[in-house]
């Protein structure tokens, strides 16, 4: 049984893969998009995509998941494509630790809260924080339920 288990981990994987690297050039499109809207005077490269998506998967992995779209990253780079933020590689930390915080708190609340909240509970604190990543990380760490909302 352990075999066919670890078969269907790897079809799963693959098939998820295969969906990403046909839409991998989409996020980074979009991204860049908002950033330039934004006028910053960055645009993430191939590399930066391909790290957010191994990032991505591993999240998918440790918080057994599945998120066949880009759109909750996507949001996740709109709100900080607004934010003082003058650097791509902390651009892509950001993206990335927003992103981890925001599949930590959806494996949490599996139901009743929805992606939109997930995303607006995490712009809220990133504010509150300034930006400061270890807060906001101890912050949803310490109250993963959003019960203290601002």
């Amino acid at each position: 049984m352990k075999g066919a288990d670890q078969e269907m981990e790897r079809f799963d994987t693959t098939l998820f893969n295969e969906f990403l690297q046909k839409n991998i050039g989409s996020p980074r499109v979009e991204i860049n998009r908002l950033l330039r809207a934004n006028h910053k005077n960055f645009q993430l490269s191939v590399g930066d995509i391909q790290l957010l998506n191994q990032e991505r998967q591993q999240l998918f992995k440790d918080h057994h998941l599945v998120d066949f779209s880009w759109q909750n990253t996507q949001a996740l780079a709109a709100f900080l494509a607004k934010e003082r933020i003058y650097y791509r590689r902390d651009y892509v930390e950001q993206l990335n630790v927003c992103q981890s915080i925001f599949y930590y708190l959806r494996s949490y609340h599996s139901s009743g809260v929805t992606d939109q909240e997930i995303i607006e509970a995490i712009q809220q604190r990133y504010e509150v924080y300034q930006g400061d990543l270890e807060q906001l990380q101890g912050f949803f760490e310490d109250f993963p339920a959003l019960e203290g909302e601002i």
